[in-house]
């Protein structure tokens, strides 16, 4: 499944992100996992949200050697728009067998503190890589030993994020070009505006996956 917002809305929320032009409360998107978006999704009628640009246009669901979450984008949209037009499905259910390779990187990482910064310090941040939140809670100037299994052949996005404020870097390799250190200063860290508005949703194709030693 994917989520996309094809006009961004530039309405004001209040204090507890309540929008008054649609008279109810924005759910913030942006710090949560696919898991916890998709447990969103299941519990509440969602028709707006604020996301992270990397959150959008991406499968939702986290594939792993083990197990492949097929998520129900029919059961979702049927339970999600009932009495509501709010929430559209862009694509056709398509049914599709693909096979994906999974390999494993391993790095590591390190985010120096510097004093001179023009943003706010921060003393935490969070790694997700491809979009999936690896370490919740890492600690600026400490140096860690990464290791993740990614898609074959697909680009590896690393993004670093404050836990204390809204700011980020993302690092974008291939599994050629990874550096075994990736090192940055916090001086790297710029502010990302998030982008909110009506939620379309489209079902993700189903994948087999293939692990290649």
């Amino acid at each position: 499944m994917k989520i996309t917002i094809p006009i961004s809305c530039k309405e004001k929320l209040t204090s507890k992100n309540f929008c008054a032009k649609c008279q109810h409360k924005i759910t913030d998107f942006s710090n949560l996992t696919n898991d916890e978006i998709s447990n969103e999704f299941q519990k509440s009628n969602v028709h707006c949200g604020v996301f992270h640009p990397s959150q959008l246009g991406q499968n939702l669901f986290k594939k792993t050697i083990s197990n492949v979450i097929i998520f129900s984008a029919l059961g979702l949209m049927t339970s999600s728009v009932q009495g509501q037009d709010k929430i559209t499905c862009t694509e056709p259910l398509a049914p599709k067998n693909d096979s994906i390779q999974v390999e494993r990187i391993s790095f590591r990482l390190i985010v120096d503190k510097t004093s001179n910064s023009k943003i706010q310090q921060f003393s935490t941040f969070r790694l997700l890589i491809n979009n999936e939140v690896v370490k919740q809670s890492l600690k600026v100037g400490e140096e860690y030993t990464i290791k993740f299994d990614v898609h074959k052949g697909l680009p590896i996005d690393i993004r670093l994020a404050s836990n204390e404020n809204n700011v980020e870097i993302t690092k974008s390799y291939t599994k050629q070009n990874l550096p075994k250190k990736v090192k940055v200063s916090s001086n790297d860290f710029i502010m990302e505006p998030m982008i909110m508005g009506k939620i379309s949703i489209a079902p993700m194709v189903k994948e087999k996956v293939v692990v290649t030693e």
